[in-house]
């Protein structure tokens, strides 16, 4: 073979291997965070296009065209919390703290985010239960719901959360006693691991 066609060999090669790695976001993943920006009357900044990993939105973070953080602290976002956000199935990370605009119910979906080790909610203005799906996140580390307008009694199911450290619900308007687990139903006293517990 000769020298020109090795190159050329190369360099097709090259090209092909660089269209592979690109920040393609999967169609499915893309279609969630745009369901997300629709229902918030004021979002991220740059959220536009149809590409979050490859056009570098803000706040957003993709390994293998997969979003996998999702960090939009303090953005000033309004609105409500689509239950599309189940159609991230590699997230791993959601932070949407400090933002009061931002309210409504906590999607019970959440619970099938089963990769998710931290879920960052403080000080937005979320409101009515604590989904009881939340402990289906067996991953999850951290859970932050301090500062929101939730209400009612903590669910037992939170127990399951065997790799919980943190877990604060300080300043809502929880209510009934913290769940301990009897034999049939599960309770807080199951949080081994949990170190901060609030």
């Amino acid at each position: 073979m000769s020298l020109q066609l090795r190159y050329l060999v190369l360099v097709l090669i090259l090209n092909l291997w660089s269209s592979c790695i690109s920040a393609e976001t999967l169609p499915d993943e893309a279609l969630a965070l745009q369901s997300l920006a629709s229902k918030w009357q004021v979002g991220p900044g740059n959220w536009a296009g149809s590409d979050p990993c490859g056009s570098n939105w803000v706040g957003i973070n993709c390994s293998n065209s997969h979003i996998i953080y999702i960090v939009l602290s303090g953005l000033s976002i309004s609105g409500s919390l689509s239950d599309e956000i189940q159609n991230l199935p590699e997230l791993v990370h959601l932070d949407l703290s400090f933002n009061p605009g931002l309210g409504g119910p906590i999607p019970r979906t959440i619970g099938n985010l089963v990769k998710l080790r931290r879920l960052v909610l403080v000080g937005c203005s979320f409101s009515g239960f604590i989904p009881p799906e939340l402990g289906k996140l067996s991953r999850l580390a951290f859970l932050s719901l301090n500062s929101n307008k939730l209400r009612g009694s903590i669910p037992g199911e939170l127990g399951n959360l065997s790799s919980l450290i943190w877990f604060d619900i300080t300043d809502n308007e929880i209510s009934g006693s913290i769940p301990v687990s009897d034999g049939t139903n599960l309770g807080l006293d199951m949080l081994k691991k949990c170190q901060h517990l609030y």
